[in-house]
């Protein structure tokens, strides 16, 4: 067995803690690695690469899917950053504020807004992603292209069955 796969002291410790309660599974592990390696990336992220162009990591998700998809309704852009929409109002103002984004009323019915990554906004993706990529690269450099096949498969399951509840 690997060194890099032996479960941590406080994995091992929660384990244990939630063994005494009759409340473990080996779901606890894997939800709890999710929760652990999504705060370290992020946490890297924004310390190491955001924070030098004032974005957050939920400014950068923002930017990044109206940068790939293209103009929304802040309520779809709600939901595929994984925020409130309320959350969504605030980081858009910022966001508008650095020149990133704009939003504009839809033409069909004026209670609905549009939200877009302006030209300023495209170029910094364009500049940052790939920093944010290497990010991404090196979070997976112990695995093999086998491995990240198949871990990715595996995720993808998660998120199916997590979405359809």
């Amino acid at each position: 067995m690997s060194k890099l796969t032996i479960a941590t002291g406080a994995e091992a410790d929660a384990k244990a803690h939630l063994q005494k309660h009759g409340i473990y599974g080996k779901s606890s592990s894997v939800v709890s690695n999710i929760f652990r390696i999504s705060n370290l990336i992020r946490n890297h992220a924004e310390t190491h690469l955001l924070h030098d162009y004032g974005l957050s990591f939920s400014g950068f998700t923002a930017l990044w899917v109206l940068w790939v998809w293209g103009e929304m309704e802040t309520n779809q852009l709600a939901q595929e950053t994984g925020v409130a929409k309320s959350t969504l109002t605030g980081i858009l103002k910022t966001l508008e504020r650095s020149g990133y984004t704009q939003r504009q009323p839809h033409a069909g019915d004026k209670r609905r807004v549009i939200a877009s990554a302006t030209v300023e906004g495209q170029a910094l993706m364009q500049k940052i992603y790939p920093m944010f990529h290497k990010i991404e690269d090196d979070a997976v450099s112990a695995l093999s292209d086998q491995d990240l096949d198949a871990t990715k498969d595996m995720l993808r399951v998660i998120l199916a069955t997590v979405a359809s509840r």
